[in-house]
């Protein structure tokens, strides 16, 4: 019951996060020749007021470096565009190089959005959707306590199995890391306080004090520091095998696998994983289970259009065609 209740308050807070836009709304485009009045990402926080949200719009060239000390929306196109269908007509990302959480943001939130680094320094923020790359990825860069973080369906790559892809080394506690890729280290210090569930881990597990369950560990290692761990899959025998936890599986059984598949769409489970249904409760592990299950490129929860034509050179009647899809 006690675990039960303590991952129903995480999803009560994560309910807390919508991307209703109920104030300003800032374009911000970097592209050449663009009309938008924001070309930089912190030009348009700069000029934003608290619970503006900024759209981040798909572009070849970088957005820079973000400091943020507002609380925002910050809405991006998605990533691995070009791989997966219906996603957006342009196959452009936006992409911003690093993303500080500092004092005053605390409530808000990022999606759809390509980066190397969020950085972690106040409380109530949300991750989702997004692709996070390079040596610790997302990390806390403050000794202050911090709390009701959530970090879900996202794609985090530390570049290499044996880099930091998570890094909660400061004081942390309510925190929810659910669907997610990751590979590389997820790593917690001995003052953290969080649900770790339905990952794909290329890498390690460090954590202490932390309720693992519906995960599958592709590679590595399980560090276990007064852990709670149920339902999770490994592929070797660390998880071991009591309370629903399976070792030793042949992680070629478990994935659709590259063949065919986008660098996320491969690791949907294949027609008889044993990951299917062995979850906690008869949800299937791993990053496409659960109750926020993984969406494709990280597609944000507002429509998009992903088919336009229309013709190059103006006449007096013109014929436009689009096709939109939602991804909530």
């Amino acid at each position: 019951m006690k675990k039960q209740h303590a991952f129903g308050l995480f999803l009560l807070a994560f309910s807390g996060f919508s991307f209703m836009v109920n104030a300003t709304v800032l374009r911000v485009n970097s592209a050449p020749g663009s009309a938008t009045p924001y070309t930089s990402v912190q030009a348009a926080h700069d000029a934003a007021s608290n619970d503006d949200t900024l759209y981040v719009e798909s572009s070849s060239i970088s957005y820079g470096t973000l400091t943020c000390t507002k609380k925002l929306t910050i809405i991006g196109t998605g990533y691995f565009l070009a791989q997966n269908p219906q996603t957006q007509a342009s196959p452009s990302a936006c992409f911003i190089q690093q993303l500080y959480f500092n004092a005053g943001s605390q409530g808000s939130k990022i999606t759809g959005v390509y980066l190397n680094t969020i950085i972690l320094a106040t409380n109530d923020i949300l991750i989702t959707r997004c692709y996070i790359y390079g040596n610790n990825a997302i990390y806390v860069n403050t000794s202050n306590p911090i709390g009701n973080i959530v970090i879900t369906q996202n794609f985090i790559d530390a570049g290499y199995t044996y880099h930091t892809a998570i890094n909660f080394s400061y004081p942390a506690n309510n925190v929810l890391i659910s669907n997610n890729y990751i590979r590389g280290y997820l790593s917690t210090g001995t003052n953290f306080f969080g649900i770790i569930t339905n990952n794909v881990v290329d890498g390690v597990f460090s954590a202490y004090n932390a309720v693992l369950k519906n995960n599958i560990m592709l590679n590595g290692s399980f560090n276990n520091y007064n852990c709670i761990y149920f339902n999770n899959i490994g592929h070797n025998q660390d998880f071991g095998t009591q309370n629903g936890n399976q070792s030793n599986v042949n992680m070629s059984t478990v994935f659709l696998g590259s063949s065919g598949n986008s660098s996320d769409g491969q690791w949907q489970l294949k027609t008889g994983s044993p990951a299917i249904g062995a979850g906690e409760g008869g949800v299937d592990c791993g990053m496409f289970g659960g109750s926020l299950p993984y969406i494709l490129s990280g597609m944000p929860n507002i429509p998009a259009i992903y088919y336009m034509n229309a013709p190059s050179i103006p006449s007096n009647t013109i014929n436009v065609s689009i096709k939109a899809k939602s991804h909530n």
